[in-house]
């Protein structure tokens, strides 16, 4: 059994949650709910839950304000929000499991899922609420790349490509590489706003560390050569002779 706390400031939200919940698999069991950050301190003390689905806005503030006011964190935690997609990225960033409202069964069962395979220590989560807010008001935000052992807040200006290893990737910063359980794609999707190029089948370039281009293969700091597939030389010069 799965003993789950919600808090979100809408009753119907809490009905349609309980509902799904019931109707996904009977190993779900909703010990509480709440509307407000101090109910939900009450209930998570009177019911220490397994999961909590939180709202970030609540009555009296917002879900990460109650999380900041626990003493301690022994639960896993899935974010709902009804902030728009550009918002939505930030949660991605920081690999902090999220629902959007209105709230999608099939999505509901993969979150489900995916927090009885994960556990975040509370010093994790924590630390990833401060990436979080951290990302708010940066210039330059950092990403979260989770390891099978460790968590890496990289910025993102100091990446300076990725490179496909099958269904992994590994990131090369300024200063380290880390072998991420992620594929390209992910990355590439993830990165998508900011000044990242796919030059290859296999690599994904930060453009603001390219300093030349060379025969079939594109020059970043330090003469560090990331090749240029044929289909995309075409692209990638024409990109360069606009600028």
């Amino acid at each position: 059994m799965l003993r789950i706390v919600i808090i979100d400031d809408e009753v119907n939200v809490r009905k349609v949650i309980k509902k799904l919940l019931g109707l996904i698999s009977s190993e779900y069991i909703v010990v509480g709910e709440a509307p407000s950050i101090a109910q939900g301190k009450k209930v998570i003390a009177e019911t220490n839950p397994d999961l909590v689905l939180l709202d970030i806005e609540l009555e009296d503030g917002t879900g990460f304000t109650l999380i900041d006011q626990l003493s301690k964190i022994d639960f896993k935690l899935i974010f709902i929000t009804a902030y728009n997609q550009y918002a939505i990225k930030a949660f991605k960033f920081n690999a902090i499991d999220y629902l959007l409202k209105p709230i999608d069964p099939d999505e509901l069962k993969s979150a489900l899922n995916k927090a009885k395979s994960t556990i975040h220590s509370e010093n994790e989560l924590k630390q990833l609420l401060k990436n979080l807010d951290h990302n708010q008001n940066a210039e330059t935000p950092k990403i979260v790349i989770k390891t099978t052992n460790k968590m890496h807040f990289v910025e993102i200006d100091k990446i300076l490509y990725c490179q496909s290893e099958g269904s992994y990737t590994t990131i090369f910063t300024v200063d380290i590489s880390i072998l991420a359980s992620k594929n390209l794609k992910y990355f590439q999707d993830l990165l998508s706003d900011y000044s990242f190029i796919r030059t290859h089948q296999s690599y994904l370039v930060n453009k603001i560390h390219i300093t030349g281009l060379k025969n079939d293969s594109i020059i970043l700091n330090d003469n560090l050569s990331i090749p240029i597939s044929l289909r995309r030389k075409a692209e990638i010069k024409a990109l360069f002779l606009d600028n």
